[in-house]
């Protein structure tokens, strides 16, 4: 049963596996992630979808085009997640099954150390459309990975907890 008394927010940065036991486990509240299945024993809502896309600088040549395939970052170097992370596993069997050659020039764990990584010119880098070029950087979708759904996901009984209701309505608003 979740506490009675409001408590502060505290943002953990996890993968979905870990999300998903922290919810089963009652170590967390609620949780947003992109799933690959959604489970049985959990609430889930739609929250977002949005396209993958290539991270360039504003003055390389894919920069001009509205949209890429995979086969335009054949020779690459992109900054990528490591092994174990689900959009390394995605990105690598849709390069690998459009017979795209590439290399893998850093691997950076989350978002914000991407970015960090593409601004610094280490590479370019597939991300989620939602994640927010740097300066100077533009993002061109990818037409032929698929869209990423975000899912927030809890206990079904911590729906009517005003904590968590509150925070879905928040999490709500700012992606309306």
């Amino acid at each position: 049963m979740l506490a009675e008394e409001p408590t502060r927010v505290r943002l953990v940065t996890c993968d979905h596996r870990q999300m998903l036991a922290a919810i089963r486990t009652g170590r967390a509240h609620l949780g947003v992630g992109v799933l690959d299945v959604l489970p049985d024993d959990l609430t889930t809502l739609e929250l977002a979808t949005f396209p993958q896309v290539l991270l360039v600088p504003d003055d390389h040549r894919l920069a001009r085009r509205r949209s890429l395939a995979l086969s335009d970052l054949a020779g690459a170097s992109p900054v990528v997640p490591p092994r174990h992370r689900p959009h390394r596993a995605l990105l690598e069997q849709a390069l690998r099954a459009a017979d795209v050659t590439w290399s893998v020039a850093v691997e950076a764990e989350g978002w914000p150390l991407t970015t960090h990584f593409v601004a610094l010119g280490v590479g370019l880098a597939v991300v989620n459309g939602r994640v927010p070029p740097p300066p100077g950087f533009v993002g061109r979708p990818v037409t032929d990975l698929p869209a990423v759904t975000y899912h927030p996901v809890h206990q079904p009984a911590a729906g009517s907890d005003a904590r968590v209701a509150g925070q879905l309505e928040r999490i709500r608003r700012s992606n309306g």
